[in-house]
Formats: structure tokens, C-alpha cells, sequence
């Protein structure tokens, strides 16, 4: 028996634990020494899940002016090392805090370490948190296979961490999370009808395209990656514009694109996609927690602020069980990515990261 459907539904009470947990005293010094212009620059990084997660945090300190880089673990190993200087905030995101792409590069830096290394990780006890200079915990206990609590608190903990780091003030941001998490929990109270409605909304699904923009497109290639982990189904994730310079030429009956409505600045622009994708001959399904007149539309929880990326990951995973009972499996069950935990039963090649 999986742990998938439990782990979904414990994710409003996994918030609560991350919103109590969190502590924003120790990056107030940090804040300090980024604003003094101790730091040259800050580089978030991770992997799958985690690095998407980090997508909102990297626009809070884009958007503050700061000099930030948001590159997956592998690629700042492997291509892009140069850019950690002795002056940069390294800031890892790994949720076992095993990330052997992200341990390989703390070894990798033995002689050439950045000024500090930020650690967000649902392990404090991890090799990765023991090499850092600052902790910030994830508070959601133990969790397996596709990231569901784990997801959810990294998108709290660091959007809160990013908007300390910048010397925001966060009554607004907490009160947002926390009524995320209210709103995900009646979501869920009729998570079955909701997996039921997708019968009609999805009937033949054949190739998915999840579509957001901003703090959004954390949720559209996360939702991707859900799909792909939890329902083996053939999703990609992309933001609103790249999808309109080239994808849309796979616009036909075949093509289904689940079209985030994100912040209500760029809604307008995201709502009109959406209907180009219909009169292009695709399938357009519309994620909002509002109804929409025209187009068939998959509910969400209402959600603003830092909340919002947070629930628009929930239709994402009940599509995710939809789609893996259709497919007459159980949604969650991992066939590989379970056995790459132990890489000594694949007999991996060295250097296999």
C-alpha cells in the first residue's frame, strides 16, 4: 500500500507544523550582512522537487534587487562551479538532505568553500545540514516517494526565508500560508469528487502540457513531475511564454494543457492562452479556484500571496491519482526512482550523477 493518498492529505496539518516551526531570528543577521554587501551573491540550487520548489524564493530576491541564481545541483557541479565565489550565499534546498548531487559539490569546493552554506532540509541531522553554516528546517516528519509534505513546507520555509533575507516583514506572508493551509484542508474534505470530476474534464488524455507564470510555474513543472512520478503519464511543465513560442504547434485533440491562472496581474494573460489553445483544436483546462464561464475549469484551493503556489500544486496531485487508476495502477508506486536511494543495486558507474 502506498503512502501517497495519506501523505496529500497531511499536507494542511505538515503546513501548520512548518509555520510554527519556522524561526526567522537567525536570518536577521544574514539580512544584515546581505545588505552590507558581505555576500556578491546568492545561489539556490536543487533538485526535482526541491528545486522548483525554490523557484518563488529565487523571484522574492530577484525582485528585490539582489544578485540571485537559481541553477539544479547537477548543472552548478557539473558546467557551472566558477559561479561560487568566497563571497557567495550558497543556499542548498535538498529534503533528505542526502543529495548526492549536492554532496559531490560541497566536496567538489574543499579548497574554494563560499562564505556560507544555507541548508533548507527536512533532516537536521543530514550530511548536507552537518556541512552548513545555517539550518532551516522543514518540520514535516518522515515522508517517501513523490514529494507531497516535503513540497509544500519547502515552498513555506523558504518563500518565508527569502522574505527575511530581503528584511520584509512577515505578518501578511505567514497569514497566508496559514490560510493556504485551511483552504488545501476543506479542499481535500472532497478530494474524491473531485478525482471523479476529471472523468469528464480528462476523458482520453494522450500528451499533458502544464502552463503558469511567476511564483506559478513552480506548480506547472512540479505538477509535471508529479504526473510523470505518481501516474507515469507524459507531462511536461513550462512557463506561459515559452509554451507560445513553439509547443503551441502541438495544439490538436490530442493535446491537453492545464493552464495555471497565477496572480491576478498576469491572469488576463494566462486566461487569454487559454483560449488560443482551444482555437487551436487542443484541450484547455483551466486551474482557478473560480469557475470559469467558457472554459472547463480544474478547482483548486483559493489561496493569495505566498499561499498560492502552494495550493495550486493540489490539482496537480489528485489529477496524478486520476490518472494512475486510469492507467490500473496505484498512484505513488515507484518502479525505478525507489532503487536509485540504493544505487549499489543498479551497479551505477562512478560518477553516475
Amino acid at each position: 500500500m502506498s503512502d501517497y493518498l495519506p501523505d496529500i492529505l497531511g499536507q494542511p496539518q505538515a503546513l501548520q507544523s512548518a509555520l510554527a516551526g519556522f524561526d526567522p531570528a537567525p536570518l536577521a543577521s544574514l539580512a544584515e550582512r546581505l545588505r552590507r554587501g558581505e555576500f556578491n551573491r546568492v545561489i539556490l540550487t536543487g533538485m526535482g522537487a526541491s528545486y522548483y520548489a525554490a523557484y518563488p524564493a529565487w523571484l522574492i530576491l530577484a525582485g528585490a534587487g539582489l544578485p540571485a541564481w537559481l541553477l539544479d545541483t547537477s548543472e552548478l557541479l557539473h558546467s557551472a562551479q566558477p559561479l561560487i565565489t568566497p563571497h557567495s550565499l550558497l543556499w542548498i534546498v535538498s529534503q533528505s538532505g542526502k543529495s548526492p548531487e549536492a554532496q559531490a559539490l560541497l566536496a567538489s569546493l574543499a579548497h574554494g568553500r563560499p562564505r556560507l552554506v544555507l541548508t533548507t532540509t527536512n533532516n537536521p541531522a543530514s550530511p548536507l545540514a552537518q556541512q552548513s553554516g545555517l539550518v532551516l528546517p522543514l518540520h514535516t516528519g518522515e515522508e517517501h516517494g513523490a514529494a507531497t509534505r516535503t513540497y509544500v513546507n519547502t515552498l513555506a520555509v523558504t518563500q518565508l526565508a527569502a522574505l527575511a533575507l530581503t528584511a520584509q516583514d512577515l505578518g501578511a506572508p505567514r497569514r497566508a500560508i496559514q490560510e493556504a493551509a485551511h483552504a488545501i484542508e476543506r479542499y481535500l474534505e472532497h478530494w474524491e469528487q473531485v478525482v471523479e470530476s476529471m472523468a469528464t474534464l480528462l476523458p482520453a488524455p494522450d500528451r499533458l502540457i502544464a502552463v503558469g507564470r511567476g511564483a506559478s510555474l513552480a506548480a506547472a513543472c512540479d505538477g509535471a513531475l508529479v504526473l510523470k512520478e505518481a501516474a507515469r503519464a507524459n507531462a511536461e511543465g513550462m512557463s506561459v511564454g515559452l509554451f507560445r513560442h513553439g509547443p503551441l504547434e502541438l495544439a490538436d485533440p490530442r493535446l491537453a494543457v492545464l493552464v495555471l491562472e497565477g496572480p491576478p496581474a498576469t491572469a488576463p494573460l494566462d486566461r487569454r492562452l487559454a483560449q488560443v489553445i482551444v482555437d487551436c483544436g487542443a484541450r484547455a483546462l483551466w486551474l482557478s479556484p473560480t469557475p470559469d464561464p467558457t472554459l472547463p475549469t480544474l478547482p483548486m484551493p483559493p489561496a493569495q500571496g505566498p499561499g498560492q503556489p502552494i495550493a495550486e500544486i493540489l490539482p496537480f496531485q489528485l489529477l496524478s491519482i486520476y490518472l494512475a487508476r486510469l492507467a490500473g495502477f496505484e498512484p505513488g508506486t515507484m518502479r525505478h526512482l525507489g532503487r536509485l536511494a540504493q544505487p549499489e543495486q543498479l551497479a551505477l558507474p562512478p560518477g553516475f550523477i
